[in-house]
C-alpha cells in the first residue's frame, strides 16, 4: 500500500472513530444526568407535594375532631387548623396534578382524590353544622373519617398507591441499566480505540517523514482523556441519586395509609420530616448541575479532535498529492 493510500484511509478511519466514539459519550454522559434533572426539578418535588397532601389531610381530621368536640365548639366550629390544613393539602394536589410523573394512572387518582376531598370537607361541615346533637355530629364525623381512612379506597390509601407508582418512576430514574452499562462500556472501548490509533499514528509519521512530533495530533490525543473526569462525574452524580431516592422512599414508608389516627404531636414530627427530606435531597441534587453542564464540552471536544487530526494529517497527505 502507498503511503498517500495509508494517509487517506487513516485519515477517514479517525475521522469516523471520532464522530462514533465522542457521539457514543455523549450518549452515556447524557443517559444519567439527564435523570438528575428530572429527579430534583420533577420527581421528588411531585412526591414531596403529595406526601405533605397526606400529612395535611391527617392533620385536618385530627384538627376539625378536636375543635367540634371541645367544649369551644359553638365558638370556633371546626377550628382555623382544619381551615388551613385543607387549604395546603389542595394546594400541594394541585401541584402535584400540574408536575404528575406517573402517567395516566397518576392523573386519574388525582381527579378521584380531589373529588374525594370535598365530599370529605363535605361531612366535616356537616358535622359543624350538627355541633350541638353529639349524634348527628359524631356520625357525620365517622363518615368523614371513613373517607379519608378507608381501606383501599379512601384518599390516604389513594394516595399511597399513588406514591408507589411515583417511587417505581423514581427508582427507574435512579437506576443504572444495563442500557447505560452497555453505553458507557462502549463508550469506554471507542474512546480507547481511538487513543490507541492516535498514538500509533505518530509513531507512524516519526518514522516516515522523520519528525519527532506532530503537535495537532499529540493534542488530538489529549482530547480523549477527558473520559476519566467524565466518569468521575457520573458516578458522583449516580451516587447523589441512588442516596435521594433512599432518603425519599424511607420519609414516605412513614406516611399514613388509612388505619388508625395519629396524634397531633407525630403528624408534627411527620411533617417535619418531609421537610426537611425535601431541603436535603435539594441541596444534595443541586451540586450535580455543573456536572451535567459538562455534556456541552463532549461535542466541543469532539470537533477539536477533528480539526487537529485534519491539521495534522492532511499536510502530509498533500506532500503525495502528485503520486500515481
Amino acid at each position: 500500500m502507498t503511503t498517500r493510500r495509508f494517509l487517506v484511509r487513516r485519515l477517514a478511519t479517525l475521522l469516523v472513530l471520532t464522530l462514533v466514539s465522542f457521539g457514543a459519550l455523549l450518549v452515556a454522559y447524557h443517559g444519567v444526568h439527564r435523570n438528575s434533572a428530572a429527579v430534583r426539578a420533577g420527581t421528588v418535588p411531585v412526591i414531596v407535594e403529595v406526601a405533605t397532601a397526606r400529612v395535611a389531610l391527617e392533620q385536618a381530621q385530627e384538627a376539625a375532631a378536636e375543635s367540634l368536640r371541645s367544649d369551644y365548639v359553638r365558638l370556633v366550629g371546626t377550628g382555623q387548623e382544619f381551615d388551613d390544613r385543607i387549604s395546603v393539602a389542595n394546594q400541594s394536589l394541585n401541584r402535584a396534578a400540574s408536575g404528575n410523573v406517573a402517567g395516566e394512572v397518576g392523573r386519574r387518582t388525582l381527579q378521584t382524590v380531589t373529588g374525594l376531598v370535598v365530599s370529605y370537607t363535605g361531612w366535616i361541615q356537616q358535622a359543624d353544622r350538627h355541633r350541638d346533637d353529639p349524634v348527628l355530629r359524631e356520625a357525620y364525623l365517622f363518615y368523614a373519617e371513613t373517607v379519608l381512612r378507608r381501606p383501599d379506597s379512601g384518599i390516604l390509601a389513594r394516595l399511597g398507591a399513588l406514591q408507589d407508582a411515583q417511587r417505581a418512576v423514581l427508582r427507574q430514574q435512579v437506576s443504572f441499566g444495563w442500557v447505560l452499562w452497555l453505553s458507557w462500556i462502549s463508550a469506554t472501548v471507542l474512546v480507547a480505540a481511538l487513543t490507541a490509533l492516535l498514538v500509533h499514528t505518530q509513531r507512524f509519521l516519526r518514522r516516515r517523514f522523520r519528525r519527532r512530533v506532530n503537535p495537532w495530533l499529540v493534542a488530538a490525543t489529549a482530547v480523549p482523556l477527558v473520559l476519566a473526569p467524565l466518569a468521575v462525574f457520573t458516578e458522583h452524580t449516580q451516587d447523589r441519586l441512588v442516596s435521594s431516592r433512599q432518603e425519599v422512599e424511607e420519609t414516605v414508608r412513614a406516611l399514613p395509609r388509612g388505619g388508625q389516627p395519629r396524634g397531633a404531636e407525630e403528624l408534627g414530627e411527620v411533617g417535619a420530616t418531609i421537610r426537611r427530606t425535601a431541603t436535603e435531597v435539594e441541596e444534595r441534587l443541586a451540586g450535580t448541575e455543573w456536572r451535567a453542564g459538562a455534556l456541552v464540552w463532549i461535542p466541543v471536544g469532539a470537533a477539536f479532535v477533528v480539526a487537529a487530526v485534519l491539521l495534522g494529517l492532511q499536510p502530509r497527505v498533500d506532500e503525495y498529492r502528485f503520486q500515481p
